[in-house]
């Protein structure tokens, strides 16, 4: 049965329900990229999360239990591309991160929180929406490939 829960913008009080559910992403992000990421990063400040929720350019998304457990977040930005001349100027969110608790994923949280992030993209004249998923997140290329993303491109990195 899928999850009941209230998706919400962030308030300052979820802060620390915030931190966990990065630091749970940035725990997936450093076993699939280790060269990349470090295993135990800090996340955002206090004062970071500050300004994410006070931003007009961005936006942060919460899923809340009915008992108020925050489970789940997204975190859209919105930009324009540089008019340069091989790009197309055009107004784009980016979904800098979605996370769902594991025991909560599966229950359609997921969904609810890009749909809350791409109407918030939408509403400030994004005309699209991109993300990136590491090399490894196989379970999050075919969950986003389920909601109609596909590949934008390819970035390739080696030690030197």
């Amino acid at each position: 049965m899928p999850a009941i829960a209230l998706i919400r913008r962030a308030r300052p009080e979820d802060r620390a329900a915030l931190a966990a559910l990065v630091a749970e992403a940035d725990a997936l992000h450093a076993r699939l990229q280790p060269g990349y990421f470090r295993a135990v990063a800090k996340g955002p400040s206090p004062e970071e999360w500050g300004k994410r929720l006070a931003a007009a350019d961005q936006a942060v998304f919460v899923a809340e239990l009915a008992d108020g457990v925050v489970v789940g977040l997204a975190h859209v930005l919105i930009y324009d591309t540089p008019a340069v001349a091989m790009m197309v100027p055009k107004r784009r969110g980016h979904i800098d991160n979605v996370i769902v608790i594991e025991r909560m994923r599966q229950q359609g949280l997921g969904r609810q929180l890009l749909a809350a992030a791409a109407d918030f993209a939408r509403d400030a004249g994004a005309r699209e929406l991109l993300l990136t998923v590491w090399a490894g997140n196989d379970a999050g290329e075919q969950f986003y490939a389920a909601l109609g993303f596909h590949h934008v491109s390819t970035v390739l990195g080696r030690d030197l």
